[in-house]
């Protein structure tokens, strides 16, 4: 199988994976974990799919708009165009319309928050007030590392460099999606905190994402994502992007 015929099957690939296990979707699906640009490709494919569904889902037709309709086609009579005002209004309708439509695509196709990532951000917050507790505390990251690799969580073999010299509270560990997820809390010499979240690329549109940092502001979080290997990671903090790009450039 080429990349061409892996794109023309996986185009109607539903973004929930339920698809995963059908053969023919299986072996697009390996051709996929071949080709880096393949990957890059139905990353973004599933993710804008996935996008448009949750959007789709929250629209409700009106009960009544089969009757409406009907009345509307029972009243209407030819209208006369030769009436500037009248084609003012309808020039204005369609400008009005192409703004609308060009503000709602860019926020359907704004980069969003995979299912992990927000469970992450609820860890954290568990973790800072107080309503839930670390696994393991220490002020060496270093230790941190260890105790997730013996305990076979997910982390890196050696931290960002900008985190490297950092101070750090705590580490937890949580399941998404029978995945183990790996925190780890540390100080910034400002005094606030930032969060290392880290976790295996299998979904999707994990499996997509750049070595590059992808920016988001998401509420009062700032997070940074990335993929390494089979590892992907995210770094967020509680302020701005401006304040977190320092600690990925």
């Amino acid at each position: 199988m080429d990349n061409r015929e892996a794109k023309f099957i996986l185009s109607v690939y539903r973004p929930d994976g339920q698809d995963a296990s059908d053969q023919r979707f299986a072996e697009a699906l390996n051709q996929v974990r071949r080709d880096p640009m393949l990957e890059r490709w139905f990353g973004a494919s599933v993710a804008f799919d996935a996008t448009i569904a949750e959007k789709l889902r929250v629209i409700e037709a009106p009960p009544d708009l089969r009757e409406n309709i009907l009345a509307g086609v029972k009243v209407s009579r030819p209208l006369r165009w030769s009436s500037p005002l009248l084609r003012w209004a309808v020039a204005a309708a369609v400008l009005m319309a192409a703004i609308v439509g060009s503000l709602t695509l860019r926020e359907m196709t704004r980069p969003r928050l995979s299912g992990w990532q927000t469970q992450g951000l609820r860890t954290i917050t568990s973790l800072v007030d107080g309503q839930s507790s670390f696994d393991v505390h220490s002020q060496s990251a270093r230790q941190l590392v260890n105790w997730l690799q013996t305990n076979r969580a997910p982390v890196a073999s050696k931290l960002p460099r900008n985190l490297e010299t950092l101070n750090s509270l705590g580490c937890k560990t949580f399941l998404w999606d029978q995945e183990l997820v790996s925190v780890i809390c540390l100080t910034r010499p400002d005094g606030g905190l930032i969060h290392l979240v880290i976790t295996k690329a299998s979904a999707a549109s994990d499996l997509a994402r750049r070595n590059e940092p992808q920016l988001v502001q998401h509420g009062q979080w700032a997070t940074a994502t990335w993929r390494e290997g089979e590892m992907i990671y995210m770094l967020a903090l509680e302020g701005s992007r401006d304040q977190l790009r320092t600690y990925v450039l």
